[in-house]
């Protein structure tokens, strides 16, 4: 008998569905879900309730992109954040590693990825064009590029940095620095070199 005639039916669609989620191939939907199934049958239940609650409850910010369970975010909401100062990250977890360090008092801008033309991703597919909107709107002091620092977070910022620049002539433009090697993603970041790379940004 073969590997997946000897695979119970639900996880192998379980292994299916799981191969669905970015960056998740045939090792880590296995690893999640042999993993789930080491738990009691009770504590299985819970897991898969509490995702079933995110599934159903939690969305994208309208104005920012976070992920949250209201319309707007609570940090978009909070009248003490200062829209004048906007931090453009990849992705809502990068949002939320720099928020970790209750040190950043702007608000977010989540690009929904980054420019990858070898996995098909163009400036088209990223909210590049509600930053632009956001920042006229808000009349942004400054504009703090987060996205990684790899190959691919680096030209987006310089793709980005350069249609600020062509719209709003006296805006700040900067970049994280100092702190975050290059390859290292945000959101893995320890907060020391995280906290680093923000308050010894550059400008670009």
């Amino acid at each position: 008998m073969s590997y997946q005639g000897a695979l119970p039916e639900a996880i192998k669609t379980a292994l299916e569905k799981l191969a669905l989620l970015p960056t998740y191939g045939e090792r880590s939907s296995g690893r999640f879900l042999y993993n789930l199934l080491k738990l009691p049958p009770e504590s299985r239940l819970e897991v898969v309730k509490v995702l079933e609650q995110v599934a159903q409850n939690i969305k994208n910010c309208i104005e920012c992109g976070i992920y949250t369970d209201r319309e707007v975010c609570v940090i978009c909401s909070e009248p003490k954040r200062s829209k004048k100062f906007i931090c453009v990250v990849e992705e809502p977890q990068d949002a939320f590693a720099i928020e970790k360090l209750e040190r950043y008092t702007g608000v977010y801008h989540v690009l929904g990825g980054r420019i990858a033309p070898l996995e098909g991703i163009s400036p088209r597919d990223l909210r590049i064009d509600s930053l632009l909107d956001r920042v006229e709107r808000y009349g942004a002091k400054e504009v703090i590029l987060a996205t990684n620092p790899n190959a691919e977070g680096e030209a987006t910022a310089t793709y980005i940095a350069k249609l600020l620049r062509r719209r709003f002539s006296t805006i700040k433009i900067t970049r994280i620095s100092y702190g975050l090697q290059f390859g290292s993603m945000v959101e893995l970041a320890d907060e020391l070199s995280l906290e680093k790379s923000i308050e010894n940004r550059k400008s670009l």
